[in-house]
């Protein structure tokens, strides 16, 4: 039953609340920072990911966001009673202990060989960028119908060793399931 709440609430945030809309998420950033929060809530890491039952879930910013501000909120959540810590990288090399990390659109000259870099590491990956599913991201936000949605790449999650759960892959607007 509790998880049947947390979708209603999921799918309220999720396909509810767009940048047009006030309910309590004012704008697109805002919301972008609210999504990551949620998608943490139904990811499931290998067993080894973490160094020790109170290492922090880190969620990382590769690059220039103009949703810097709104992520810092976040480090006062829990996550499976996880603490949340924001870490920014200045480029793919620095991308150590990294759970969740969203790759700004500054980086999409670099794209193919930021994902290749993290491609073995299950590191779930975001991004706003122009066919950032299709070219080996795991979750990318798209705007439809002037709401900001998501496509999940399947495909490369289960190769990082990354398992969604189904409530969260019913809110997705494509779930990309065979190699392109």
């Amino acid at each position: 039953m509790r998880h049947f709440f947390l979708l209603i609430a999921l799918a309220f945030a999720f396909c509810l609340a767009s940048p047009g809309h006030s309910a309590g998420i004012s704008s697109e950033p805002q919301l972008k920072a609210a999504y990551l929060f949620n998608f943490a809530k139904f990811i499931h890491w290998p067993e080894d990911t973490f160094t020790n039952a109170q290492a922090p879930l880190v969620i990382g910013v590769l690059g220039e966001t103009p949703f810097t501000g709104e992520l810092a909120p976040l480090t006062t959540r829990k996550v499976r009673n996880r603490a949340i810590t924001i870490q920014h990288f200045k480029t793919v090399k620095d991308v150590q202990n990294c759970h969740i990390l969203y790759i700004s659109p500054s980086i999409s000259n670099n794209l193919q060989a930021v994902l290749q870099d993290l491609k073995p590491r299950p590191i779930v990956t975001v991004s706003d960028s122009k066919n950032f599913a299709n070219r080996g991201g795991m979750i990318q936000f798209v705007t439809r119908r002037e709401r900001l949605q998501f496509v999940v790449n399947l495909v490369v999650a289960k190769a990082n060793g990354i398992k969604i759960d189904s409530q969260l892959l019913s809110l997705a607007v494509e779930i990309l399931e065979s190699e392109k």
